[in-house]
């Protein structure tokens, strides 16, 4: 494991887990791999930050999403359970949800999406 792992790996995975070369689960483990235990994005930008000890790399901001302004759990969790979408269209989709950000903690193996009024949807992740 990598304490800390370059911009250039850090977007290496991501994009090949963009074309849909590696599956959700691989992307985690790869991510694990270089030493990244979270990551954090807003929904309405697809704006990441993927962070290791005390090295954090970001991504630029992707979209311009509206949130919904409120929450609607059973869409959210339908969206959630769908976590194999392309991941801009699942972006699209929480927001129309109401979900406005989410942390992935891999060491934890758990996600956490934030609704726009701050509840929140904790999911187990399924590795």
């Amino acid at each position: 494991m990598n304490n800390k792992p370059t911009e250039k790996e850090v977007h290496e995975i991501i994009e090949r887990r963009s074309t849909g070369k590696t599956s959700f689960v691989e992307f985690l483990e790869e991510l694990q791999t270089i030493g990244i235990i979270q990551y954090d994005i807003d929904v309405a930008t697809g704006r990441a930050a993927y962070k290791a000890g005390h090295t954090e790399v970001a991504t630029e901001p992707q979209v311009n999403f509206v949130i919904s302004n409120q929450l609607n759990r059973d869409y959210a969790l339908q969206t959630i359970a769908n976590i194999t979408l392309p991941f801009l269209d699942f972006l699209r989709e929480l927001a129309i949800a109401g979900i406005a950000s989410y942390t992935v903690n891999i060491n934890e193996k758990k996600a956490i999406y934030a609704g726009i009024n701050g509840e929140q949807i904790v999911e187990p992740l399924r590795l």
